[in-house]
């Protein structure tokens, strides 16, 4: 397949086709997900909202990509992948080690739940299904390992019975590849047969299984080849597990529970397979009988390893932006300008530090207490911009102590104190307010667009993708591909309302969301622009108790049932697409809360900065008014 001009539009895993592509653009930071301790031991469930990774994450570990993996091992943009998968066991300097079986739960199992049968015979189509298919995906993956033609090399394998596992007695033990081979389809045909054609008269001899049988088969010391064990290690990956009916799933999760797989197992899903009560439960975990639990964009979002996801994302970028076929751009930074120094901006910055300084001037009056702070602003060295920001975050710090209940003495506040009051805080609202006032750029740059991206890498392709699709077009006429600060904000406040348009037709309650997502904003803009920035540097998100969460997750026991229901849901879902970040158990102001802050994206429709921390605690019934009406603000809390 010929590389694409523009790589970051190959945003699904599935949509790479070339496995050297594919290994071209993994990032290998991604695998910093798997704990190392008993990675191999445990039944992992891997959930995220759409694009956070986990089929690209599952696809590394399948057999065509290692096997790719292995011959490019010497490649300068191979080399920290292969070493990563060598710590863990997966590939050696002979070859691949694991053999990884990759199943997709899209593919008609839920049409089974259409048929009318009881849930029995429901169960024992499904398992049989899936025994077929992890059979079928088992021995054509043990094949390619070897680099063996399938299916015309299954008679060289041979299935061994386990002596701690009893057999199945619906296949004889040990038996040949081909014998294996000739089972599996013919459980897939009659199970798709039976969905096809199923009459009432043959319910009694539907085909199917009890259990996951096929797992036991197919460990290492079971499945061999010419004799050989196929690999050391067999790892199962059923992706795509929120496509399946939740009866389908709770059936699946529950069988390899009491199955205790025999093998390693992943299983992937969106968040939105989840109900309500299970996406407002701690951490979204599905509970104690599963091994563990990894949410990715949680991962990401923890303080020690933001700074590891914007540089996995700037790495990620670097990598598309070096596989685009029309131009040879190195760099991903080297697309987006990063400062307003240099640029046409610095004509509105210049005569502005003076109108500013004149302004804060102006409010201090001749009094003495602020002189010594405006004279350390007179006497400051630096660049326009720096003296602008300056300027305009000594005018906030000054509305905040005049609005103080009870005033200090008149006397002259020291040029130390400032210092102590001053803050990165402060001065990034400093440069969100003068960014509306003088309409400068404020969205723009490679760390604010990785901020953007909300923990979600496939956020950030979004985002990136059209910026990095006019630096190549620049690239193609011969101009400077460096996007200055203006056009990048465009490009993105573009891509934003296209997407928050589209909120209503891809989220479940989309509508609701949207309102409610729309109220957030709004409270979150009304508080943020407060003369004296009372939440520096702005409010990005609500709270509410975690009392009030325990109430939501059992809605039937308040009163208005019907309203208190609504809002549960769609904070789920907007939970669920990754619309709201939510923060659990956040301990402050004596009580405990449920933080939920807008996805970084929604803060550029809103105006609002892209930082964390900045919160305000709403009560359930505020909030179901702000669903049904949406926010309106109290006169009382005007001035805060």
């Amino acid at each position: 397949m010929r590389e694409p001009r523009n790589p970051f539009r190959l945003r699904a895993s599935e949509h790479i086709e070339s496995d050297a592509t594919f290994l071209r653009l993994f990032e290998p930071a991604m695998l910093d997900l798997l704990p190392i301790e008993q990675l191999w031991e445990r039944v992992r469930i891997l959930r995220s909202a759409p694009g956070g990774g986990k089929t690209s994450l599952m696809r590394l570990f399948t057999p065509p990509v290692l096997l790719t993996l292995h011959a490019y091992r010497t490649r300068e943009d191979c080399k920290e992948l292969y070493t990563r998968l060598q710590d863990l066991g997966v590939i050696g300097e002979a070859g691949p080690r694991l053999l990884g079986i990759m199943l997709s739960c899209s593919r008609n199992y839920a049409t089974l739940a259409d048929m009318e049968i009881d849930d029995a015979r429901r169960e024992r189509l499904l398992f049989g299904l899936l025994n077929a298919r992890v059979i079928l995906a088992a021995l054509r993956g043990a094949l390619a390992l070897r680099r063996l033609d399938y299916p015309d090399g299954v008679h060289r394998l041979a299935v061994a019975a386990c002596p701690e596992t009893e057999a199945p007695p619906w296949l004889p033990l040990p038996c040949a590849g081909n014998v294996l081979y000739e089972w599996a389809k013919k459980v897939e045909a009659d199970v798709c047969e039976a969905i096809d054609s199923f009459g009432p008269s043959r319910a009694a001899s539907l085909p199917g299984h009890d259990t996951l049988a096929s797992l036991p088969l197919i460990k290492p010391e079971c499945l061999t080849i010419d004799g050989t064990p196929v690999a050391e290690r067999t790892l199962v990956m059923f992706d795509d597990v929120h496509k399946l009916t939740t009866k389908q799933r709770e059936t699946l999760l529950k069988g390899l529970i009491e199955l205790r797989s025999p093998v390693s197992t992943w299983v992937a899903e969106r968040f939105e397979a989840l109900s309500a009560d299970e996406m407002l439960s701690p951490g979204a975990t599905a509970g104690r009988d599963y091994d563990s639990v990894i949410l990715l964009e949680q991962f990401w979002r923890e303080k020690s390893r933001k700074q590891r996801f914007e540089k996995l994302l700037l790495s990620v970028a670097d990598r598309r932006a070096r596989a685009a076929t029309a131009v040879e751009i190195g760099s991903f930074a080297s697309c987006l300008q990063a400062s307003l120094e240099g640029t046409r901006w610095q004509d509105r910055i210049v005569p502005a530090v003076n109108e500013v300084a004149q302004r804060v001037r102006a409010v201090a009056g001749k009094a003495a207490l602020y002189q010594e702070w405006i004279s350390a602003r007179e006497k400051m060295e630096g660049t326009a911009t720096e003296k602008l920001l300056a300027w305009r975050t000594l005018d906030i710090l000054i509305e905040r102590d005049r609005r103080k209940e009870q005033k200090t003495l008149d006397f002259a506040l020291s040029s130390e104190e400032l210092e102590e009051r001053e803050g990165s805080d402060v001065e990034a609202a400093g440069e969100l307010f003068l960014a509306r006032e003088l309409g400068l750029p404020y969205y723009f740059g490679p760390s604010r667009l990785a901020s953007l991206a909300s923990s979600n890498i496939e956020q950030f392709l979004w985002l990136a993708g059209d910026q990095f699709e006019e630096a190549v077009s620049a690239a193609l006429l011969k101009k400077p591909i460096d996007l200055p600060p203006e056009r990048q904000e465009a490009i993105i406040r573009k891509a934003v309302q296209q997407w928050w348009e589209e909120i209503p037709l891809r989220v479940r309650n989309g509508r609701k969301v949207r309102d409610f997502l729309q109220s957030i904003g709004k409270f979150a803009n009304w508080v943020t622009y407060q003369p004296n920035a009372p939440y520096s540097p702005g409010v990005t998100g609500i709270a509410i108790s975690m009392a009030d969460r325990d109430r939501l997750r059992e809605p039937k026991s308040l009163k208005g049932t019907a309203e208190f229901q609504e809002l549960a849901e769609a904070i789920a879902s907007a939970i669920a697409h990754n619309l709201l970040e939510p923060i659990l158990d956040y301990k402050v102001k004596g009580g405990r809360w449920m933080v939920l802050y807008l996805n970084r994206a929604l803060c550029v429709q809103f105006a609002l900065p892209l930082h964390y921390g900045g919160f305000r605690e709403r009560s359930l019934t505020e909030l179901c008014q702000w669903l049904e009406y949406g926010f309106r603000p109290k006169k009382e809390e005007s001035l805060l």
